[in-house]
């Protein structure tokens, strides 16, 4: 039998976490080599299977642990300066796999360990900013999450399929007659038993927006004083501070493209252009416009850079811009860049 070329007690201590930072430059050089990966495979195998012995490790669905590594990852590099995001993401697509499986495994193990000893548990996933995750959920429904966006459920899941949402997700349910799968925001909720659609509700809005692509869906506020049945391309908008809300047929495409990496534009006024770009870019953006809500544009973009679209903009609503350069904090990191639109010729609005 071959020799392992790495020590497994050392890394069984550091996944115990009784000594916090203990040994991690060790960890971090043994899973970032290619030539151990399959002992490791057979070593995680086996404490997953001492943990769960009357269950197999294949039939756990780690997905939602994949996409907190991927979180955190994120977080960190979008932090550091001299940031290059294409970079960055081609150096994550070349060592992925070498990393994350692994990886899973061990954060799936511990994650069990508490799930047996706590039932209250809590899974969340985030999109931090400028970035989309991709998810699956624990009952098999799939979907995506936008920039700055993350849900939470229970431990539990599978017994009552429910979440809460912060920001922006689409959601590809899946069927079960018997468990309805409910998203909760603070102002709105959704049921189904299986279907498509997106949902919009960020903190920062005035407004929460579903719309659904195929299927039938219950939409209500979360005091139960109104209900609405959703059928496919259906938009439902929710005023938060009226709590009121308006319905009306739309192409679904529009609201859903976000997923597929590309940005639409149809007929959105100046204002809701500037939050969706905030989102996209992560920028800041200011608006030296009067009446932003009148002024209205029509576009699609893929893969474009920030400052093409604001040249787009510019040359058709004849809206100048402004990109004020990036900070440097005292945390050793950068500000957003800030971009200002004002009517060309004009003075900023005052204050």
């Amino acid at each position: 039998m071959a020799n392992i070329e790495f020590d497994s007690e050392k890394i069984e201590q550091f996944f115990k976490a009784d000594s916090p930072g203990k040994d991690e430059s060790y960890i971090n050089e043994v899973f970032c080599d290619n030539t151990k990966e399959r002992e490791l495979r057979k070593l995680l195998s086996r404490q997953f299977s001492e943990v769960l012995p009357d269950e197999k490790a294949d039939s756990k669905n780690l997905d939602h642990i994949l996409y907190k590594i991927h979180y955190d990852i994120n977080t960190r590099l979008a932090n550091q300066k001299g940031f290059n995001w294409n970079i960055i993401m081609h150096w994550v697509s070349s060592i992925v796999a070498a990393i994350l499986l692994p990886l899973v495994i061990f954060m799936g193990i511990r994650n069990q360990k508490e799930t047996l000893l706590k039932k209250d548990t809590w899974v969340e996933i985030k999109a931090p900013a400028w970035t989309r995750a991709q998810f699956s959920l624990p009952d098999g429904t799939t979907g995506w999450l936008n920039s700055k966006s993350s849900i939470k459920y229970s431990g539990n899941f599978n017994a009552d399929r429910q979440l809460s949402l912060d920001g922006e997700a689409f959601f590809d349910v899946f069927q079960d007659k018997k468990r309805p799968f409910i998203v909760h925001t603070p102002e709105i909720n959704v049921q189904v038993m299986g279907t498509r659609f997106n949902i919009a509700s960020y903190q920062d809005e005035k407004t929460a927006e579903v719309v659904l692509e195929e299927g039938v869906l219950v939409f209500s506020d979360n005091e139960m004083k109104k209900s609405y049945l959703m059928k496919p391309n259906d938009l439902v908008t929710y005023n938060k501070a009226r709590k009121q809300f308006s319905t009306e047929v739309v192409q679904p495409q529009k609201y859903i493209s976000w997923k597929d990496g590309r940005l639409v534009f149809r007929n959105d006024p100046l204002d809701v252009i500037a939050r969706r770009l905030e989102r996209w870019y992560n920028i800041d953006v200011e608006l030296n416009v009067s009446s932003p809500e009148d002024i209205r544009w029509r576009a699609t973009f893929v893969d474009d850079s920030l400052e093409e679209v604001l040249k787009l903009l510019n040359r058709s609503l004849h809206v100048d811009y402004k990109m004020e350069k990036r900070d440097l904090k005292s945390d050793e990191t950068f500000t957003k860049t800030k971009v200002i639109l004002s009517f060309k010729n004009t003075k900023p609005l005052k204050k």
